[in-house]
């Protein structure tokens, strides 16, 4: 097993109910929220907004899963998921991951 993190951009006030989503139905063991503040183009158009990232702790193997509920969930229109696999992680909390996705 290998851990995967899968990032996304989301409107603050919908940041939370998004993670305990994804980690009640086991697509991820955690989503960490951070405030952040985007400002990128959008149909022409400079934006600058208000945001949370989302950081989802997940294994490789559920990262299609939690992909599909995004995609699914997500409010935007376009949302941003990123997947990067880690290169490194301590055994004990790898062991909580795949312990907390489990089936």
């Amino acid at each position: 097993m290998s851990l995967s993190l899968v990032l996304t951009t989301i409107r603050r006030a919908k940041a939370a109910p998004l993670a305990k989503a994804a980690v009640k139905r086991r697509l991820a063991a955690c989503g960490s929220i951070s405030q952040v503040r985007s400002i990128y183009s959008w149909k022409r158009t400079l934006r600058d907004e208000a945001e949370a990232l989302i950081i989802f702790k997940t294994t490789k193997e559920k990262v299609p899963q939690l992909r599909t509920f995004l995609e699914k969930e997500h409010p935007y229109e376009t949302p941003e998921i990123i997947e990067v696999e880690v290169a490194r992680v301590n055994a004990q909390y790898l062991s909580w991951v795949v312990e907390s996705v489990a089936a």
